[in-house]
């Protein structure tokens, strides 16, 4: 798949979250919605899910599902509980479905594995709601998805993957210092942190599906695209907990 459809989507779907989350969780929550949609949109075409239309109906679903949980929530330290309530849900409709509506022979392990891996990047879209959520939390949601927009870019950069990696990890760790510093007092340690956790889910999945040379379709390098920024929501709540309290 084509490394800068992947470094494009990532870009502009980090650019948005951030814009979000300047805005209020509210926005925030609209533009995860929206990349929900297009993650399930394009889910099956990466993971090579036969039945496409099930397979995005589920992502789209749990997803959804965390990030209404999330939104209305009232006990903030609790938020993630949605999360998990709506990957278990996912999880256990893919299996339910593919027993009423079975695979084709030979492609049942990958459509559930497929299926269920979705589920779980979609329903981490909506940890980015959590972490605004929190006291202080919004900045760094600001912070993180200026440091995803950075290392997406970087990622792309040349064509050593390597290099890419080396440039990913520093510029997006930079980003997230410097950003989170002069942008919103954080501590430099702090922002840098949460750069590097982000930029690190940015360099592990480009290049787990840079290997899968097969796989040229479009729709594949949107979802590879979207798929560490959803991801990196988890990460930022991880560490906004852990260094914001």
């Amino acid at each position: 798949m084509n490394p800068g459809t992947r470094a494009t989507v990532g870009f502009a779907t980090a650019t948005a979250i951030a814009a979000g989350g300047y805005f209020g969780y509210q926005w925030l929550a609209l533009v995860i919605v929206t990349t929900v949609f297009v993650l399930a949109l394009s889910w099956p075409a990466l993971t090579w899910v036969p039945q496409w239309l099930t397979g995005s109906a589920i992502v789209l679903g749990s997803g959804a599902l965390a990030t209404v949980g999330v939104l209305l929530g009232d006990e903030r330290p609790l938020l993630m509980r949605h999360i998990v309530i709506a990957l278990a849900f996912g999880a256990l409709a893919a299996l339910i479905i593919e027993v009423i509506r079975p695979s084709p022979t030979g492609h049942v392990l990958t459509a559930v594995a497929g299926n269920v891996t979705g589920v779980a990047v979609a329903t981490s879209a909506a940890s980015w709601i959590a972490a605004a959520r929190t006291p202080g939390g919004e900045l760094l949601v600001v912070t993180g998805a200026i440091a995803l927009a950075v290392a997406a870019v970087a990622s792309a950069a040349t064509s050593t993957m390597t290099t890419n990696a080396m440039l990913a990890l520093g510029l997006g760790s930079i980003a997230g210092g410097a950003s989170g510093a002069l942008l919103f007092g954080l501590p430099w340690l702090t922002g840098i942190v949460v750069g590097l956790l982000c930029a690190a889910s940015v360099v592990v999945v480009h290049e787990l599906t840079r290997r899968d040379t097969e796989n040229t379709r479009r729709l594949s390098g949107i979802a590879a695209g979207i798929t560490p920024v959803t991801v990196a929501g988890v990460l930022v709540y991880i560490a906004g907990r852990l260094l914001i309290g």
